[in-house]
């Protein structure tokens, strides 16, 4: 069983914390000192222990600055950003060119695996009540659009071509869409090709079922596992239940659909307002049938809340 853990900083305390954990990889998140962060991990780690980078892509305020016009049009004029989440439009040149550019600053190093953050169309699933966001709509991705189907998308409004869309393209929409995401993650499949690397390549999944929000999976978030297992190595599932007001055990009845859906994952644990009760049987639901394994979402926090116990003796009962 594959046992993991998400840290943000590489602190002294933290990297003395991690030594007690009996675990094969750790996950950090890139950022503009990702190559000293990587180089102090490796170098405070036991040599076995694997050191996984997220990759945000389709996210962050950084990137927006950057490139004004990458904000997404919602179908209805919501608004697509909140508190620390920005979503950015897939299909933005600028934006992709920058996660590829970020990718191969990865590439350099030595690292063991990229796993792919926010790796979708932006909508706020991480609530009880998810606020569904339907995008995107910008001229680029109509153009973009249009060319797909060999047809002009005209209107007066921005509801004029919502419209049309859904009454006239509604399946071709959900094929764009989802090859905006798909052709992403295999553009840096094949930076790792070239590279040479063995270097496994995973993505973080919104834990939608087809059948959920009107097929959200794909035609919100334009997640299409069967693509994207072509290009992925495993794919992680946020199985945040605490956050979206389930009960434990829905991260069982997870991992049956994944099970079902024939696709390997690494699910993700969140210590979000756990007790230790909840989080052991949260681990233990999490590592069966086709379950490689568990990454628990993050260290800190095992740290504030004391329930580093509940972790260690979880990997260590399961060696």
């Amino acid at each position: 069983m594959h046992k993991s853990l998400y840290v943000k900083g590489t602190d002294d305390k933290i990297l003395s914390e991690i030594a007690a954990f009996n675990i094969n990889s750790i996950f950090i998140p890139y950022s503009t000192d990702f190559s000293e962060k990587f180089t102090k991990l490796k170098s405070n780690l036991k040599p076995e222990i694997a050191v996984n980078v997220e990759l945000n892509v389709f996210e962050g305020k950084d990137i927006l600055v950057k490139f004004a016009d990458a904000s997404p049009v919602e179908a209805t004029g919501k608004e697509t950003r909140t508190g620390s989440y920005t979503g950015l439009c897939p299909s933005h040149p600028g934006v992709r060119q920058e996660i590829l550019d970020r990718a191969k600053r990865i590439l350099e190093t030595e690292i063991d695996g990229i796993w792919l953050g926010n790796i979708r169309y932006p909508t706020f699933w991480q609530t009880p009540e998810p606020e569904i966001l339907d995008t995107c709509y910008c001229d680029r991705c109509m153009e973009m659009f249009g060319k797909y189907i060999g047809e002009e998308i005209i209107g007066d409004t921005l509801e004029d071509k919502v419209l049309l869309i859904d009454g006239s393209y509604y399946i071709e929409w959900l094929e764009f869409k989802c090859g905006q995401i798909s052709s992403m993650v295999s553009e840096i499949k094949d930076l790792i090709l070239n590279s040479g690397k063995n270097i496994k390549l995973g993505i973080f999944a919104v834990p939608w079922e087809d059948k959920e929000y009107g097929s959200g999976i794909k035609r919100i978030v334009a997640q299409d596992f069967a693509a994207l297992i072509n290009y992925v190595d495993v794919i992680s599932p946020k199985l945040f239940y605490k956050e979206i007001g389930k009960p434990v055990d829905w991260v069982k009845s997870k991992i049956d659909y994944y099970w079902e859906l024939g696709v390997p994952i690494l699910p993700v644990v969140s210590t979000f307002e756990q007790t230790s009760d909840e989080l052991k049987d949260a681990l233990a639901y999490s590592v069966w049938r086709n379950s490689t394994g568990v990454l628990v979402y993050y260290t800190e926090e095992l740290l504030e809340k004391n329930l580093t116990e509940v972790v260690k003796n979880f990997f260590d009962s399961n060696s």
